[in-house]
This record gives structure tokens, C-alpha cells and sequence, in this order.
């Protein structure tokens, strides 16, 4: 554990989760024209997007305060446990719905046929971009600075047996809970139209009474 407070380093954690939250809006819903700023700003939404996903490992930040003998249990109960779920919900929302108006916009310039390889792929980025933030203690801004750097330990690093299998299982958890997550938020749309193509119809039902 580092010597920095765990509430600031949360609140940094969330920052960074909602740039590329805030980059996926603009780029693939504001946005219609594919100028020069728009493919570098795209680079800078894949270097940070790791970041949404980055948050899910800000559970050991819990499991050390349930360890503490210095958190009461109602205060973990009441305070800490409310907080790191809608914390780590939130966030990862953050990374769900980034990807998912990435891959409409790719459907929507019809190059849908990408977006098969686009969801793996970016959840692999993910994946190796965690395990070096986590692992290797690398941030989303030296991808910039020192990007050399940055390939040549992601190279030297995935080669291990060990880091290959925590990026793997890090992949999987991402794209297994990204799945869950992409139904929730689609069944959740699909009632909210049908309830709201409900209400007009009631209206002028009982208009017509």
C-alpha cells in the first residue's frame, strides 16, 4: 500500500475513469467529422480506458479496511460497503457504456464489421493496461511520455507465464462482466421505451373514457 490517502486515491481513480467516459461522448456521439483531433483524441480514449476498468481492482483498498482493526463494523457496514459498490458500479458503467457507443459508431459508419474484433480487443487492451498500472505501477499518461518504455515492459512482461495468466484472467473478467453488464443496461432500455410508449397510449385512452 502506498503512502497516499485511500479516499484521494479513489477520487483520482474515478477522475481517470471519467475521461474516457467523457472522450466516448464527444468522439462517438457528438462528433461527425474524423479530423486529425478526432484519431488523436481516439488514442488518448484507448490509453485511458483502461482506467474504468482499472477501478475494480480498488477492492483491495475493502478488503483491507474490513482487515483493519480500526473500522468499526457498523461503519463498514453502513459507510464503507454502500460506498465501494456504487464506487465500482459506477465506474465500470463508465467502461461499459464507452465501449458500447464505440461499437454502435462503428455500425453507424458501417464498419460493423470491425466491431467483432473490436470489443475483444479493447477488453485485451484492457487487460494488459490494468495489469501494468496495477502490477508495474504504470500510468495512462506515460503511454505518452514514454511510450517506448511502456511497449518494451508490456512486451518483456506478457512473456512471463505468470503476468500472461493474470492478463488473461483479467480479460476474462472484464469481458465476462462486461456481458452481464451490456444485458442489464439493454433490458433496462427496452422497459424504459416500452413504458414510455405505454404512457401516451394510456393517456389518450382515459381521454377518450
Amino acid at each position: 500500500m502506498n503512502a497516499v490517502p485511500v479516499h484521494f486515491t479513489v477520487v483520482i481513480n474515478f477522475i481517470l475513469a471519467l475521461i474516457p467516459f467523457i472522450l466516448a461522448f464527444y468522439l462517438f456521439k457528438v462528433s461527425h467529422h474524423r479530423s486529425a483531433l478526432w484519431w488523436l483524441l481516439t488514442l488518448v480514449f484507448v490509453a485511458f480506458l483502461p482506467n474504468s476498468a482499472y477501478v475494480l481492482t480498488d477492492i483491495i483498498h475493502f478488503i483491507a479496511a474490513v482487515k483493519s482493526p480500526n473500522i468499526s463494523t457498523p461503519y463498514l457496514l453502513l459507510v464503507l460497503v454502500p460506498f465501494y459498490t456504487i464506487f465500482l458500479l459506477v465506474n465500470f458503467e463508465f467502461y461499459v457504456i464507452s465501449i458500447q457507443w464505440a461499437d454502435k459508431y462503428l455500425v453507424q459508419v458501417k464498419l460493423g464489421f470491425l466491431s467483432k474484433a473490436f470489443v475483444p480487443t479493447i477488453h485485451l487492451l484492457a487487460a494488459i493496461g490494468v495489469y501494468l498500472g496495477r502490477f508495474q505501477r504504470l500510468e495512462s499518461s506515460d503511454i505518452i511520455h514514454r511510450p517506448i518504455i511502456v511497449f518494451r515492459d508490456a512486451l518483456v512482461d506478457i512473456s512471463g507465464g505468470q503476468s500472461l495468466l493474470i492478463i488473461i484472467g483479467l480479460f476474462l473478467l472484464f469481458y465476462g462482466l462486461y456481458e452481464v453488464v451490456s444485458r442489464v443496461n439493454n433490458t433496462v432500455k427496452r422497459k424504459l421505451k416500452a413504458h414510455m410508449i405505454e404512457q401516451p397510449i394510456a393517456l389518450r385512452t382515459n381521454e377518450r373514457d
